[in-house]
């Protein structure tokens, strides 16, 4: 190994500012999760949609779901804000 090699990797591993606390690591990727909240969401949406339907109308019902769909990413965004400007 060389001196460049060693200096990279005690770089790496010395920066307080990158390296996460123990218990601080995130459990799933960020990639995963955004991809787990689109499907709960579109499935959501069919369910509300689907329920709303018979009762008020298909026009509100696609509406209702579309929002309820769009309030579950507004929810995971201000979480995303949120958890950035107290870590």
């Amino acid at each position: 190994m060389s001196k460049s090699d060693k200096k990279k990797k005690a770089k790496k591993t010395d920066n307080p500012a990158t390296a996460q606390a123990p218990g601080r690591t995130p459990w799933i990727s960020m990639k995963t999760g955004v991809r787990a909240i689109a499907v709960v969401s579109i499935l959501m949406a069919g369910l509300v949609a689907y329920e709303v339907i018979p009762t008020k109308g298909w026009g509100q019902g696609i509406l209702y779901g579309l929002l309820f769909a769009a309030m579950i990413w507004v929810v995971f965004f201000i979480m995303q804000i949120f958890f950035r400007i107290i870590k």
